[in-house]
């Protein structure tokens, strides 16, 4: 991994979906990827006691502290701007606002980064210009400005169905999206190469379009700004928890002794805590991305500083990873809870969402 670059400067993980498996209270103590900030901060505004934000990037670190120093900086149509959400020729101008608000390494990283901060940083990851450069370049060549919007204003499920079938799924889309989507194409310039390491070999990008197909004809695209970016480059009306306004207010009145930040990778950073530590784990696709030895390790440690009663949120991607049979006695799963959930995902790459409460 290449820790001097932003990967993704947005979350890819649905926040709704894993705060209703989590179901945070006033008194958790929460472990969390970073990866682009967004989960963390949408779990920080449920109003946990503690959150520990970890990745072994350091510049995905950076990240989450310019966000949430923008918060406090910046009021919220200024915070939008800032991000990227809305246009803007002054963000250089509205970083010295936030600067002063920055920890010091991440305050001098950022200002030898300003290209990134004049882009808008919600735009600044590899895997989001990747999806920007897709929208703008390529999706034209498919479908016209009118038959995109069209397809992002659906409220009705069986209406969506339709236009998808009828309009929508063309063999010059099946063959544009199965090519950029493959994993030659995502491993060079969207996603990290290990990402890959312990997937099948199996036809990338036929699976990440039989998975849209089967997203677009049983999810409603009301409301779901990750479909809307991917397609646009924006966000459309709505906004992820962080950027609406409420939850803009909320983050400048969190005490900044509620979260804070470490660099390391899970397994390490694990070895170093107490047991019965966390009450809640936002653990991202974390583990596809581990051999099935570190796998282990890490459920090991998880359990160990796992708190009686703890919920573990993850999703799998290409690579389907579970805890060790061994620990099956410390683990209770509600399927039915996770299939309602699965449903509601508003992303549609992934091949599961999982969450496990500890038993201890």
């Amino acid at each position: 991994m290449n820790t001097k670059i932003i990967n993704y400067s947005q979350c890819w993980e649905d926040p709704n979906i894993l705060l209703e498996a989590l179901s945070i209270h006033p008194n958790d103590n929460v472990l969390s990827i970073t990866s682009g900030g967004d989960n963390t901060l949408a779990l920080l505004i449920a109003s946990p006691q503690k959150i520990v934000s970890i990745d072994k990037n350091v510049a995905q670190n950076y990240l989450l502290e310019l966000k949430i120093a923008a918060a406090r900086s910046l009021p919220y149509d200024e915070y939008l701007e800032f991000l990227g959400v809305v246009g803007s020729g002054r963000r250089s101008a509205l970083f010295q606002k936030v600067h002063s608000s920055l920890p010091r390494a991440a305050g001098e990283w950022w200002s030898t980064h300003m290209s990134l901060i004049k882009r808008g940083v919600i735009h600044c990851g590899r895997f989001e210009r990747f999806t920007n450069w897709f929208a703008r370049y390529i999706l034209p060549l498919i479908h016209n400005k009118k038959t995109i919007n069209k397809l992002l204003s659906f409220n009705n499920i069986e209406e969506q169905r339709t236009f998808y079938r009828d309009r929508w799924n063309s063999r010059r889309w099946k063959f544009f999206l199965g090519f950029f989507s493959s994993r030659l194409i995502l491993g060079r310039f969207a996603r990290q190469p290990g990402m890959f390491m312990y997937a099948e070999k199996q036809a990338v990008g036929d699976v990440y379009r039989q998975r849209l197909e089967r997203h677009l004809t049983s999810v409603p695209i009301a409301g779901n700004f990750f479909l809307h970016y991917r397609l646009t480059g924006q966000y459309g009306d709505a906004l992820p928890l962080y950027l609406q306004e409420n939850g803009h207010s909320r983050l400048r009145k969190v005490p900044e002794s509620t979260l804070s930040i470490s660099t390391n990778d899970l397994l390490s950073y694990l070895h170093s805590v107490p047991d019965n530590t966390f009450s809640r784990f936002n653990l991202s696709d974390i583990f596809e991305a581990l051999s099935p030895e570190d796998n282990d390790a890490s459920w090991r440690e998880i359990i160990r500083t796992a708190k009686p009663g703890a919920v573990i949120a993850y999703w799998n991607n290409l690579v389907r990873r579970s805890y060790p049979v061994q620990q099956s006695s410390l683990i209770k799963t509600n399927e039915s809870l996770l299939r309602d959930l699965q449903a509601k995902d508003r992303v549609f790459f992934y091949d599961s969402f999982r969450a496990h409460t500890i038993l201890k």
